[in-house]
């Protein structure tokens, strides 16, 4: 990217740079920048940030290998993580070269018990929420 001292002026054009070069997203002790999720067409950083959040907030992970391994897709289903939060972490797991060709759908199908079926990340959270209500009606 053009960062022209001339036009955007010094200290713009430092901003910018250490913004490109800053980590916006960790799992664990991984770390990802802006330009680490370009490479694979990930531009979704507000998405990104959230989800670097909620991971180390609620979960306790040694880094991407281990959410993968051993994170069932409806621990994510929290509230604030949105279907864009699965598709980022779908892209990390693609930068980590984690369950090739697809790695999302790899995630999803590893976690899955013998008699359940794939199903979309909205109806993971639907049937989280219904889950939440019954606890508060206990």
């Amino acid at each position: 990217m053009d960062y022209s001292d001339v036009v955007l002026g010094g200290y713009a054009v430092r901003r910018l740079r250490a913004r490109t070069a800053s980590t916006l997203i960790e799992i664990g002790r991984d770390r990802f920048t802006r330009s680490d999720l370009a490479h694979v067409d990930c531009f979704n950083f507000f998405a990104a940030a959230r989800l670097s959040d909620v991971v180390n907030r609620e979960l306790q992970v040694k880094d991407t290998r281990d959410l993968f391994e051993n994170i069932p897709p409806a621990a994510l289903a929290l509230r604030g993580v949105g279907t864009i939060c699965y598709a980022v972490l779908g892209a990390l797991f693609e930068l980590k070269r984690l369950g090739s060709p697809s790695p999302l759908q790899k995630w999803c199908e590893h976690h899955l018990e013998k008699d359940e079926h794939l199903v979309t990340i909205q109806t993971l959270k639907e049937a989280a929420r219904k889950t939440q209500r019954k606890r508060k009606e206990r």
